[in-house]
């Protein structure tokens, strides 16, 4: 699931041939032109959703609520793109929702532009220049459904990294405790038995690799568990294993939208980390 390819460079010259002249008012037949839809907002989200995806139409009424209570007023317009079978399916389907849609014929140039995998996908736009603010606009949604952090742009690494506290031992440090070191990035969660079997390998080799570089290398844990307890109580295992660090719950996901982790346990060696911070120089 997601995209591997770029937006049009500027979306005003890029829209049409992306999205064609027109789209379609959801619930009708109404017509609204790509540019009077766009105008004046600040992020446009690709739906690529189906009626016959039950994750689809999970995700849906979740999508509507957040988009009429909170996200259409802060400037953020959804596109349906549909792959649905028939016109009947995608006009019961588009009837449930309260923005636009593609015409469904429509679809295929778009899906194969952002090489769409799966459903229910959706990409976030930055309709200024018609770059990719996120791939992974569903999570967005649904973990701000309000849109306080909207338009859900990521952090850079070094943004990460560079500010606030991590946990470590029994308190908390600055970024300055990391400034500098080799990193590993461990991502894991108390809920996940494959991790917490892991854990105890990886800190053995934390503590040679300790003993090696001392205060040279660091890891820091970027948990996947679901509350600030639960990463609490893991991490607190944890330091009586290996004694590194991590990012507390409010941050936990800052590292999402640039490493595509699929799975956990996954740990990411030093190298990955120092090549994000000059990615981000």
């Amino acid at each position: 699931m997601g995209s591997g390819a770029s937006a049009p460079k500027d979306m005003a010259s890029g829209a049409k041939e992306l999205l064609g002249e027109h789209l379609i008012k959801c619930g009708g037949d109404e017509k609204v032109s790509v540019e009077e839809a766009l105008k004046d907002k600040k992020a446009v989200a690709l739906y690529f959703s189906a009626h016959w995806c039950p994750p689809c139409r999970g995700f849906t009424p979740k999508l509507a609520e957040a988009y009429t209570s909170h996200l259409k007023d802060k400037g953020l317009e959804v596109i349906f793109v549909s792959s649905d079978r028939d016109d009947a399916s995608w006009k019961e389907y588009c009837g449930e929702m309260p923005w636009l849609a593609l015409p469904r014929e429509a679809k295929g140039p778009v899906a194969s532009k952002f090489k769409v995998r799966g459903i229910p996908t959706m990409i976030i736009l930055d309709p200024t220049d018609g770059s990719i603010i996120t791939e992974d606009g569903r999570s967005a949604v649904m973990k701000d459904p309000t849109g306080e952090k909207f338009p859900w742009k990521p952090p850079t690494f070094k943004e990460v990294m560079g500010k606030g506290e991590f946990l470590k031992g029994e308190g908390t440090v600055g970024p300055e405790a990391i400034a500098g070191k080799h990193l590993g990035l461990y991502f894991s969660a108390h809920w996940c038995p494959p991790c917490r079997a892991f854990t105890p390998q990886l800190a053995k080799w934390y503590a040679g690799v300790k003993k090696e570089l001392g205060d040279k290398f660091e890891i820091v844990f970027c948990s996947g568990d679901r509350d600030d307890e639960s990463l609490k109580e893991y991490y607190k295992h944890m330091k009586d294993e290996g004694d590194w660090c991590a990012l507390p719950f409010d941050r936990k996901d800052d590292l999402d939208g640039i490493y595509k982790i699929e799975g956990i346990p996954t740990f990411l060696p030093p190298g990955r980390a120092e090549d994000q911070w000059k990615a981000d120089s």
